[in-house]
């Protein structure tokens, strides 16, 4: 594979770990009207909580014991309960006690939720896995978890043992599964369809029989788990994740969203791979450009912003006065 190849394919791999982080906002905005902030920090928990499970799991000889695509999956269903717990807290928390506010109010409770995730994670990451890692059986334990504060390092779960290549081609088929799966869910089930109901006109969806509480406790549940596989898949990726990563992913994740259109979860796909292909192309052709692939980024989505405000597939909304 030549240069261009290698820099589309590391392209499409950066656009699909933004893309769903930036379904996430996307499903989160299109039933409550509002932006939960902390998606970042949810994903970048679930990686932290994979690291954590995989210490634990593979201490006590469980890992070893099972296929590895048995183990894996152990993994994953572990994570997602775990954020998608996290998703009905932040909702409990941080939106559902200002529903009657301010747009603002919740926004700005969801970006204080997500400093104490990360500060969180770094206050007792290490503690606790390495001090129920104590009472179980070391065995040849690949991965030390240092302090919480410092770069954990991400057990290579898919593709272990094989080349860069095909683990990068896994990651861009399990991100197309998870969108065909999404699409087959938003419009095929009940539970999508009511979902989207709301998006469009929450209180006619009310009067037509949608459970809207229902729905909302579903759809953070849904997007926890997403962010949850965010997590597994980003950090299989970078293959190094800091506590304080979420930050920075959970920005691009939203900028992706707000590029592509708030409302559209197809809008976060294409939101989410320009922003990967101009980062990555940005970094390979331009002599020095890895300095400047974050700036150029967030220049194009300023300049979304001010020319096409509703993102690419979102429709302009005419306000009557």
């Amino acid at each position: 594979m030549g240069r261009f190849g290698n820099l589309l394919l590391s392209a499409i791999l950066c656009g699909c770990t933004y893309t769903l982080v930036a379904i996430g906002y996307c499903l989160f905005f299109g039933v409550l009207d509002v932006v939960v902030f902390c998606c970042g920090d949810i994903a970048i928990f679930g990686a932290f909580s994979i690291i954590g499970a995989f210490t634990i799991i593979w201490s006590a000889g469980i890992f070893q014991a099972v296929p590895a695509i048995v183990a894996v999956l152990i993994l994953l269903v572990v994570a997602s309960i775990l954020c998608a717990a996290l998703g009905l807290i932040t909702y409990r928390v941080s939106v559902k006690p200002f529903e009657k506010s301010s747009a603002l109010m919740p926004l700005l409770s969801t970006i204080a939720l997500g400093v104490v995730i990360k500060e969180v994670l770094g206050l007792i990451f290490q503690p606790v896995v390495n001090n129920i890692a104590k009472g179980v059986v070391r065995v040849d334990d690949p991965k030390t978890v240092v302090g919480g504060r410092n770069p954990q390092s991400m057990p290579q779960l898919i593709a272990a043992g094989g080349s860069t290549l095909t683990r990068n081609l896994i990651i861009i088929i399990v991100v197309a599964l998870i969108l065909l799966a999404l699409f087959f869910f938003l419009n095929k089930t009940k539970l999508g369809l009511s979902m989207q109901a709301i998006s469009q006109n929450k209180e006619l969806a009310l009067m037509t029989g949608v459970n809207v509480k229902s729905c909302i406790r579903w759809t953070f549940i849904i997007g926890g788990v997403l962010l949850a596989i965010g997590g597994f898949l980003l950090g299989n990726y970078q293959t190094i994740l800091r506590f304080d990563g979420g930050t920075m992913y959970g920005t691009k994740g939203f900028a992706a969203a707000v590029v592509g259109g708030l409302k559209s979860t197809w809008g976060a796909v294409i939101g989410g791979m320009l922003l990967g292909f101009v980062e990555v192309f940005t970094a390979g052709l331009i002599p020095g450009g890895t300095k400047f692939q974050n700036v150029i980024a967030f220049i194009v989505v300023i300049i979304f912003i001010v020319f096409k405000p509703e993102g690419i597939i979102g429709e302009k909304v005419a306000e009557k006065v």
